[in-house]
């Protein structure tokens, strides 16, 4: 199947070596393992540096208190009341997302040199061995509003979170009321104020800096446009 997210994903059951330690280590912490990581094993040179300065984020103690602002900031007025199963759906991602969010930032930081970069720290990852497969089923091909999302998103890269509602049949509800908000200038004002928070937010951390791959630039900069609006869209679908 040819590649329909702007870059090649690499999943679980295709993880090999040190791509398999990296997927291990963060389904250690999290259910599901983040296209982001997907999206940079193919290159594990890239890969490694982006888990380790996220795994840091992740773990520290500190972080609570900005995933916190950046949920309070992505909150949005929207009169939409969703589905108990479009919420079931995206809840594992309304999870996640403001660590990702946070996570991507920081790594985007890096990579401009914002932040300066750090000696790698010892990887400290699990042997290589077959990653768990995801709970979180997703629909690998196309879908008829994938082609919408992208021109709303600027991305080729179509977020995991909208593949998991299309798996489910669940898509069309959720898109078609909070889409157009996302569209709008009141939706991109949102974002832009997400971003803003999560910047700040970053800097917080700046011992945890270690991405420096310029190789991986296309790949982040698709992130760093996608996950302040599924941030968004996650809380709206989940609210209620």
């Amino acid at each position: 199947m040819p590649p329909t997210s702007g870059f090649t994903l690499r999943y679980e059951e295709e993880a090999e070596g040190v791509v398999a330690s990296v997927f291990s280590d963060v389904r250690a912490r999290m259910e599901f393992v983040p296209a982001i990581f997907k999206a940079l094993a193919p290159d594990p040179e890239a890969l490694v540096p982006a888990w380790l300065q996220a795994r840091a984020i992740y773990d520290d103690p500190r972080t609570g208190e900005a995933l916190a602002r950046l949920r309070e900031r992505a909150e949005s007025d929207l009169s939409y009341r969703p589905s108990d199963a479009v919420s079931d759906a995206v809840a594992p991602f309304a999870l996640e997302l403001p660590a990702l969010l946070l996570i991507v930032t920081s790594l985007g930081l890096a990579l401009d040199g914002v932040i300066p970069l750090q000696p790698l720290p010892p990887p400290g990852l699990p042997p290589p061995g077959p990653v768990p497969e995801s709970p979180v089923p997703e629909e690998r091909g196309e879908h008829a509003l994938f082609d919408e999302i992208r021109a709303v998103y600027l991305t080729q890269h179509v977020p995991s979170m909208f593949r998991a509602l299309a798996a489910r049949g669940l898509l069309d509800e959720p898109w078609s009321a909070i889409g157009p908000f996302l569209a709008g200038e009141a939706g991109k004002e949102l974002v832009a104020g997400v971003c803003a928070v999560a910047e700040r937010q970053a800097l917080r951390f700046p011992e945890y800096a270690f991405f420096g791959a310029e190789s991986a630039r296309a790949v982040l900069d698709q992130f760093r446009r996608a996950l302040p609006r599924n941030l968004v869209f996650a809380l709206a679908a989940t609210s209620g």
